[in-house]
């Protein structure tokens, strides 16, 4: 339920009809609520629900000293005066000024913003749920960092006060971006000068790598990342974590992305090239590796397969272990994934199709759980390669293949 204090500064007697908005758009009601206010009494009134918070309206009538009075307020846009009034304030007054009654709001949280001397009072302002700010960026700070974007705030403050509760978010947010911070890096293609901050961020991935700290995330903000030189992973623990709309597009004949250390996570990018390289887009060779939540897939090639040239979305170095591979989507590609010898590890929930081989095992020991198969389909799903063992995990291909969606296997280890 939303809440709202109401208060009769007038001398007379006000019948009160509020209109409760439906969602966010003026145009819906959802129903009213009516009260009476007494010369200066003050009532706190619950109205809505979750869902249904905002007030769209208004209803004020009374009978003073022979004289009648009826006003009808309505917000039609949002944004509009009266929705401010309405809905960013916590306090409605009424007040008699010769023949009208003026409505005026008032909000203690935004006050306290506003009254705020110091950055302790500011963060404490700040940080009062009444306001209801949305702090789900700043609550990831550290304490250090909170207080340097409460004084951001402080010293950024408008001379006349912030004039509502979307103007101190927007202060805050842009404090929040601003935060230099070696444990969470920002990157955005094409940016100059930066410092890392999401606010100005680094340029290049590589810049962002450089300046992470060991287990450290280096964000990549949206965009598209031309790849002309190989991005290196050599500091341990690190995430690469897309936002949406991140695509890392190879335009040269070499391994965009080559991990070298342990523990990186590879979160949420889009890989593709302008032509087929013959290369793989990821190549691990630090164990601990986990590749999350990845689209990688090259430019069409002219059928048949066997022609095309032969690029793959990932291949792990002989050895790895302790690599996961799981809710990606690999597709037009000559290999999903080359597995080399001794590599071990999880491939799971994973959405393979449009290539040669989905999955090429060669001599590896990896195990496999809820891969599935787009279209086209791949000539083969799971590839055993000559050399692999027949034994555990690859012992039982009927619940290899029944446990990947009746994946289709190419048994090549018998073959002389």
């Amino acid at each position: 339920m939303a809440v709202k204090t109401f208060t009769n500064n007038s001398p007379a007697s006000l019948q009160i009809t509020l209109f409760v908005r439906q969602g966010d758009d003026p145009v819906n009601q959802d129903g009213t609520v009516s009260f009476t206010l007494n010369p200066g009494q003050s009532q706190t009134i619950t109205y809505g629900d979750g869902q249904n918070s905002f007030l769209n309206g208004l209803v004020l009538f009374t009978i003073f000293q022979g004289d009648l009075y009826s006003k009808v307020q309505f917000v039609t846009v949002t944004s509009s005066e009266l929705d401010n009034l309405l809905n960013t304030n916590d306090v409605i007054t009424f007040t008699k000024v010769m023949t009208d009654y003026v409505i005026s709001g008032s909000n203690t949280a935004l006050n306290a913003v506003n009254n705020a001397q110091t950055t302790a009072q500011m963060r404490a302002a700040i940080e009062n749920p009444a306001l209801g700010l949305n702090l789900t960026a700043y609550n990831g700070l550290t304490d250090a960092q909170k207080n340097q974007v409460a004084t951001r705030v402080l010293n950024n403050r408008p001379v006349s006060g912030y004039p509502t509760v979307a103007s101190v978010q927007a202060a805050l947010d842009l404090a929040v971006n601003s935060i230099v911070d070696a444990n969470n890096v920002f990157v955005r293609a094409g940016s100059v000068g930066g410092n890392g901050s999401r606010a100005n961020p680094f340029g290049t991935i590589s810049e962002g790598i450089a300046a992470v700290n060991p287990g450290g995330t280096v964000n990549i903000l949206s965009g598209t990342y031309p790849i002309t030189s190989q991005i290196t992973v050599t500091k341990p623990g690190i995430t690469l974590k897309g936002e949406p709309g991140t695509i890392l597009l190879l335009q040269a004949n070499l391994i965009p992305l080559l991990i070298l250390a342990n523990d990186t996570t590879v979160n949420g990018l889009t890989m593709t090239s302008d032509i087929p390289y013959q290369n793989e887009f990821i190549q691990v060779g630090g164990a601990n590796t986990t590749l999350v939540n990845n689209t990688i897939y090259g430019p069409p090639q002219a059928l048949p397969m066997s022609n095309w040239v032969v690029n793959r979305a990932v291949v792990p170095q002989v050895g790895v272990q302790n690599l996961t591979v799981q809710n990606n989507t690999f597709h037009t590609l000559r290999t999903g994934m080359y597995i080399n010898p001794n590599v071990t590890g999880a491939i799971n929930n994973n959405v393979v199709y449009n290539t040669k081989g989905g999955f090429l095992v060669d001599r590896a020991f990896t195990t496999f759980n809820g891969n599935s198969w787009g279209t086209p389909p791949n000539e083969y799903d799971i590839v055993l390669l000559a050399g692999t063992t027949t034994g555990y995990p690859y012992n039982d291909l009927a619940a290899l293949s029944a446990a990947n969606h009746n994946a289709t296997i190419s048994d090549q280890r018998l073959q002389a």
